[in-house]
């Protein structure tokens, strides 16, 4: 299997204090249909790269990690029944979000990998 990484969440304490921030400050256009308002603001990127605002990250999961960055997939239930099967340490079922299918797994140092099936 191959893994492409072309996306990376900022974990945010305020996400619609920093959206206004990008969006009016930085001049960020915001991909409203790909978000989530309070929880989660996608950005249009040039290239196509998935760049997002993410809150609730580390409260959640008790994380001491302030990105997100993902693994693309093509098959991401095939990576979790697979990573599973080996014994990573899986944080999260598959869920599905507006970018996609995903999960969240732990390493040996304590990263946090997103795992993400992009929706079509």
């Amino acid at each position: 299997m191959k893994y492409s990484n072309n996306f990376l969440g900022l974990i945010c304490n305020d996400v619609p204090a920093s959206t206004r921030y990008y969006t009016d400050v930085l001049g960020f256009e915001l991909n409203e249909s790909e978000s989530i308002p309070g929880f989660y603001s996608q950005f249009v990127t040039k290239d196509g790269a998935l760049f997002a605002l993410v809150g609730g990250f580390g409260v959640e999961l008790e994380l001491d990690q302030n990105f997100d960055t993902a693994l693309e997939v093509d098959d991401v239930d095939a990576i979790y029944a697979e990573w599973k099967e080996n014994g990573v340490e899986i944080l999260t079922d598959v869920i599905e979000m507006p970018f996609g299918r995903t999960f969240l797994s732990r390493t040996p140092d304590n990263h946090i990998l997103r795992v993400l099936q992009t929706a079509a």
